[in-house]
């Protein structure tokens, strides 16, 4: 069984118009509505393809309650945390020219009595379940807790070491565990992030990537996924580092993609699988959903057989 730790979900609304005037009346069509947060769609994508998965974090309000009402659609057990307020909205406006603009709000404080009870919900989940991964998702929302992730972290190593742990997050969230001697087992960085991480500007040149990790303190993270797009992805595994390639798809959505590589993952590190089949499924996913409208979702077919079509490359 997976389980994924989603703390600032939303609710994300998708406007369409033809010119976006700031200052002034712009009347939109809502195109579409749906479920944002980084952990429930890499829940939805691990219980796509056949992993029993379990998504638990935070939810407040009427917004809570349609991810709730949501999840009723999906493979995962939502095991969510109630708390007071209202779960955040997400805003994406894009315009005729493909300019895209998101308002995205900050979140419910989580205070102290809320991190404890995410803890405790951990030791449950763990305690009566045999877990193989554990994966920690997105931003966080305001909180004056200390060292969130890391001290999540320390709790997974100290109920069962042998646990995966997937860390996909960014900004000062990511920085301040990579300080500490707590680490993931996996990050998942995007081109902007890692560029981001190291300082430097955004590349897909994967020597350059190696280079510039292997120089830093990103080199201490065991296993590393740069998802490049369209591009494929750099991959970092102990000293080894690979580029892998993979035949274009018909690109409907993109959105969720990298949620999804972390679904994929999460399905095979259930499944007890090695690395490389491990990287396939989790760059297959990535892949395959960007073929689907409706984002965080995978029809497993397609990912076999994007999975066909992956190669992975040694770096020297």
């Amino acid at each position: 069984m997976d389980i994924t730790i989603t703390v600032n979900p939303s609710v994300d609304r998708l406007y369409q118009l033809k010119e976006l005037k700031v200052g002034s009346l712009n009347r939109v069509n809502l195109i579409k509505k749906m479920v944002g947060g980084k952990g429930i769609n890499a829940a939805r994508v691990a219980s796509n393809l056949g992993a029993k998965t379990a998504a638990t974090g935070f939810l407040a309000g009427y917004n809570g309650q349609y991810i709730e009402d949501q999840a009723c659609e999906d493979q995962y057990t939502a095991d969510f945390i109630k708390i007071a307020g209202n779960t955040r909205n997400c805003y994406t406006i894009i315009q005729q020219n493909n300019k895209k603009t998101e308002i995205n709000e900050h979140g419910d404080y989580l205070s102290s009595l809320n991190f404890t009870h995410l803890l405790n919900k951990l030791k449950s989940l763990i305690g009566n379940n045999k877990i193989s991964a554990i994966s920690l998702n997105g931003s966080l929302p305001p909180t004056q807790i200390n060292n969130f992730y890391t001290r999540i972290i320390s709790l997974i190593r100290t109920l069962d070491p042998k646990i995966k742990i997937i860390l996909d997050t960014s900004g000062k969230a990511l920085t301040e565990v990579l300080k500490s001697n707590l680490l993931p087992d996996f990050i998942k960085p995007n081109e902007q992030e890692i560029a981001d991480l190291l300082s430097t500007t955004v590349t897909y040149d994967c020597y350059a990537l190696k280079k510039e990790i292997t120089q830093s303190n990103l080199n201490k993270i065991q296993n590393i996924i740069v998802s490049l797009g369209d591009k494929g992805a750099l991959v970092k595994h102990h000293d080894h580092f690979f580029q892998v390639k993979f035949n274009p798809v018909k690109v409907v959505n993109t959105e969720g993609s990298g949620d999804s590589v972390v679904g994929g993952l999460l399905y095979a590190l259930d499944k007890q699988l090695d690395f490389e089949s491990a990287i396939r499924w989790a760059i297959a996913s990535g892949t395959a959903n960007a073929m689907e409208t409706k984002t965080g979702f995978v029809q497993k077919n397609n990912v076999k057989q994007i999975m066909k079509t992956i190669e992975l490359v040694p770096i020297k």
